[in-house]
């Protein structure tokens, strides 16, 4: 009885907190408590633009406040890039990485423009259904100090360079038709029900670990196995012979699309 009693009070404390987790209204309430934080000095906010620092943190933590974190980890997150590029992130699992999101039953979501990506698992700290609506870009840590000591420290954190003016969303009424659709009016992916992702959506992950290599074209992987056999790929020549020695070093599996597990340094 003890047993039962004790499954059911865990039962309630998850569907309370799952409450309290999905939440919009509360997103964009915080948002609007908030607004004074948005824009950058000497530009107006009145209908949106560049959020600033203090706007970008907001929004963070508005979802980081509102989202519901268990179905986020659920997802798939890929960072894309050319390989040079992704033999930049050894060793930097703390600096936050943009990446596209898939669901675990459809193939992975690529960039179309790059070859091959990083798959992390890791905290998603913001996501969107389209990679417009935040605009996080690319930062250069050797070019701002405040960066570089950051990077030694805590690890590079990436903000949003858009968003729409949300100080009029405090009036929106909770357990109202109006309301609910006003707040599930934003581009942000707060839960499963949120989910409507355009050609790249995109998700800021944090405190990653890697899955795996992806590459957009299983054949180019394919013929450098072949080729080579039993030797070891990653003495192909080129940017497929980098990504073999990069699989080795991060001790990761490279997959395709499909998640199709195409060679392993074990």
């Amino acid at each position: 009885m003890e047993n039962r009693k004790g499954d059911g009070v865990r039962l309630l404390r998850e569907y309370i907190r799952a409450l309290l987790n999905e939440d919009p209204i509360g997103f964009v309430h915080d948002l609007a408590a908030a607004s004074d934080e948005f824009g950058v000095p000497g530009e107006g906010f009145f209908f949106g633009g560049n959020p600033g620092k203090g706007g970008g943190k907001a929004i963070k933590r508005a979802f980081n406040a509102n989202a519901d974190h268990q179905w986020l980890s659920t997802l798939d997150t890929v960072h894309w890039g050319y390989v040079s590029g992704l033999e930049e992130l050894i060793g930097k699992g703390k600096d936050e990485l943009s990446t596209t999101m898939s669901l675990p039953d459809e193939p992975l979501r690529g960039m179309f423009t790059t070859p091959a990506g990083l798959w992390v698992k890791g905290r998603i700290t913001l996501a969107a259904n389209n990679q417009d609506e935040l605009f996080t870009g690319h930062f250069s840590v050797s070019s701002d100090p405040a960066r570089v000591h950051q990077a030694k420290s805590s690890g590079i954190n990436k903000l949003p360079r858009v968003s729409k003016d949300y100080s009029g969303y405090g009036n929106l009424k909770r357990d109202t038709e109006l309301g609910n659709i006003a707040a599930r009016n934003i581009p942000y992916v707060l839960d499963q029900s949120m989910w409507a992702p355009a050609k790249i959506n995109e998700a800021l992950v944090d405190n990653w670990k890697p899955v795996g290599f992806v590459v957009n074209d299983k054949w180019k992987a394919g013929v450098v196995v072949e080729m080579f056999g039993k030797m070891d790929p990653g003495g192909a020549p080129g940017a497929l012979g980098k990504l073999f020695r990069l699989s080795k070093e991060f001790n990761v599996p490279i997959y395709d699309m499909n998640r199709t597990k195409l060679w392993s340094p074990e």
